[in-house]
């Protein structure tokens, strides 16, 4: 393979050639002999080429789950460009090892730049999760939170970092993280209150959903936008029908698809009837968004939201009871009503 390396990066050097998908399959799981020819090669890549590369890579592990490019990506991590350093940190998004965590760390704490520094919070924030979940058991992950923690509090540090600090931090279990969330949801950044209602979400935690509904009604898009995502995530049923209401009149086609999206997280009779209404609308994008949310709903198992039921102290009977009554007056459903005819007003513009 050697030799046949040395021809592929060659060609790789040669900025008039566009890469070949079909050469690039080569890097993957370069032993240590290879990787020093790469690196040797790398430094005579121009800055262009070099972020064009790792790009092209990241695409081809999305794509291909056996080409294993982590050891390009490790490398990279110390490009003297900073975007080449930034996505080769997201190019180890699905890399569980904890010796990551000190590199991750130096990184948020020590990059002089601000999205490299970001994307840092970000990774260190996985294996927060992947910590949660025990699915990574390091004492590492410990020192993950806490930078994370540290930089967040930090109001010297870039408004990006500290956004992508907290939405990291969201899911650790650790005392004093909901104070954390409160506390940016009443910012005077409405960036970083966009990023409290999203870190609602990934807290998993239902006292958050009282904080959400108001905020479906924001004029801003991006709260919105964050309020319907996380009222998903945290199969919220009271939000249903503020969801159907705000899918009939919603102008944002992402917020619209992301409702949708919700709906089929969180469930119900009045959820499947609301996408049912939606996937007879012409909008191509809006039908397959409604079918996807649909076919999530109807594929759930529901334990979830039984679980988030019985935090809240709900009675599974009444439950019961409001979803057949609901079914035997869904002729009559007004809001039903309301929103297939708002869908096919929203055909006519």
């Amino acid at each position: 393979m050697t030799r046949k390396l040395t021809d592929i990066l060659l060609t790789l050097g040669d900025e008039s050639a566009k890469l070949n998908h079909q050469a690039l399959a080569s890097l993957s799981d370069l032993n240590s002999q290879e990787m020093t020819q790469f690196q040797n090669a790398w430094s005579n890549f121009s800055a262009s080429r070099r972020l064009e590369l790792i790009d092209t890579l990241i695409e081809l592990a999305e794509e291909h789950v056996q080409y294993d490019y982590r050891p390009i990506f490790r490398w990279t991590l110390m490009d003297s460009e900073a975007p080449v350093r930034a996505r080769s940190i997201e190019g180890l998004w699905e890399d569980e090892r904890p010796r990551l965590i000190p590199v991750f760390q130096k990184l948020l704490e020590l990059d002089p730049d601000a999205d490299v520094r970001a994307a840092a919070a970000v990774a260190l924030g996985q294996f927060v999760y992947w910590g949660e979940l025990g699915t990574v058991e390091s004492p590492l992950v410990e020192d993950a939170t806490q930078a994370l923690w540290d930089c967040y509090l930090n109001d010297n540090e870039d408004l990006q970092v500290r956004r992508r600090a907290l939405e990291g931090i969201a899911t650790s279990g650790r005392p004093g993280v909901a104070r954390l969330i409160e506390s940016a949801h009443y910012s005077s950044e409405p960036e970083m209150r966009a990023s409290a209602l999203y870190a609602m979400g990934r807290n998993a935690d239902p006292r958050w959903i009282p904080y959400l509904l108001p905020e479906l009604e924001q004029d801003d898009p991006e709260l919105r936008l964050e309020a319907v995502r996380a009222l998903g995530e945290l199969e919220a049923r009271q939000a249903v029908r503020p969801l159907i209401q705000l899918i009939a009149v919603e102008v944002d086609a992402e917020i619209r698809m992301a409702a949708l999206s919700a709906l089929g997280q969180i469930g119900g009779p009045e959820a499947r009837r609301a996408l049912e209404a939606a996937t007879e609308w012409d909008d191509e994008a809006t039908v397959a968004a409604a079918e996807a949310a649909l076919e999530e709903l109807l594929t759930s198992d529901g334990s979830t939201f039984e679980l988030i039921n019985q935090v809240l102290g709900l009675d599974e009977n009444e439950d019961e009871d409001e979803e057949r009554d609901w079914d035997d007056d869904y002729d009559d459903d007004l809001l039903d009503q309301e929103l297939r005819d708002l869908l096919d007003e929203g055909e006519d513009h």
